[in-house]
């Protein structure tokens, strides 16, 4: 029988070690993925007599491609523990330079066809808060080796299913200050469209060696990078907003906080931005509607604060 999407589930669980697959203890909001194992097939390239190629070894396999996910709290904390790599309570940050990354053990079942894939490092998070939508989430991934049902270290799926609502951008809220501004006093409000944030790890991949046979050792973060991206309709406000912060020769920098709730609002994530380069603006006109404005920006360090803050905020009661 041919099999569909529907029914498919997607599952993690964060790894103590490398090496050790663990059932999976989260479930993902997924709404698809492209997961894939790449077997590099080698040719002695020799010049004996034939047609064809006469000869096709396997030496390397990787695993990589990504999961697109409507960001839900059950799964929240994973998704920035794994992405960032440093925690502390509900707060989530960077992990240093030459800190490695958590792995994770990702459980997929494709119309019931279940893969295992261990040894799981995030390589980027891109999270997409648009007006009147959910927020999104893209995660592209570095693994291993894929195993099937039956193989050593392979995975089940568990029963787990979610309790809270999905995060939307219905009380979401853009603010700014000057860069460099305490999270406490980031007040101005943006009326923005829309809203993406990248996080990207700079992945290095480590080099094969006698030591790793047909599969990769474990990946390091390279210099990370985290971007943003914001649309908002061109007004006197958001024209002082350029000058000010891209066009000024003295380049300052701006804070920025982004937050966004489930229905519930005691259910919410900040990130903080305290010190955003802008990189890009522009505002065309491109007819006789309401003309847009764009702008780009990414994060810089600052002294020991840190360039990206994430907090995750759950309901106590």
């Amino acid at each position: 029988m041919h099999k569909v999407g529907t029914g498919s589930v997607c599952q993690a669980g964060l790894q103590a070690s490398w090496g050790t697959p663990v059932p999976p203890d989260t479930l993902l909001n997924m709404t698809g993925e492209t997961i894939k194992t790449t077997v590099e097939k080698g040719d002695e390239g020799n010049l004996m007599a034939s047609k064809t190629k006469n000869q096709s070894d396997v030496i390397a396999v990787k695993v990589e491609g990504g999961i697109s996910l409507i960001l839900r709290p059950e799964f929240a904390d994973w998704l920035f523990e794994a992405g960032l790599g440093a925690k502390n309570g509900v707060n989530y940050t960077l992990a240093p330079p030459n800190t490695e990354l958590p792995v994770s053990t990702i459980v997929l079942s494709r119309g019931g066809i279940v893969k295992t894939y261990p040894d799981v490092t995030i390589k980027s998070i891109k999270i997409s808060a648009a007006a009147h939508d959910y927020v999104k989430v893209d995660v592209d991934i570095a693994g291993v080796k894929e195993l099937s049902a039956g193989d050593t270290d392979a995975k089940t799926i568990q029963t787990i299913s979610f309790t809270l609502p999905s995060y939307r951008c219905t009380h979401a809220v853009l603010k700014y200050a000057a860069g460099g501004t305490a999270k406490a006093s980031v007040t101005q409000e943006l009326a923005v469209e829309s809203c993406d944030i990248t996080i990207d790890n700079g992945i290095e991949e480590s080099p094969a060696t006698y030591a790793t046979g047909l599969y990769s050792d474990r990946p390091v973060p390279g210099l990370r990078s985290v971007t943003v991206d914001f649309s908002i309709p061109y007004s006197d406000a958001i024209d002082t907003f350029k000058r000010t912060y891209y066009i000024d020769e003295s380049a300052p920098k701006i804070a920025l906080l982004l937050k966004f709730t489930t229905s519930n609002v005691d259910e919410n994530i900040e990130i903080y931005l305290p010190n955003i380069s802008i990189t890009s603006a522009d505002g065309n006109v491109g007819g006789a509607g309401i003309i847009g404005t764009s702008f780009s920006g990414e994060a810089l360090s600052v002294g020991n604060t840190e360039p990206i803050t994430v907090t995750v905020n759950h309901d106590q009661e």
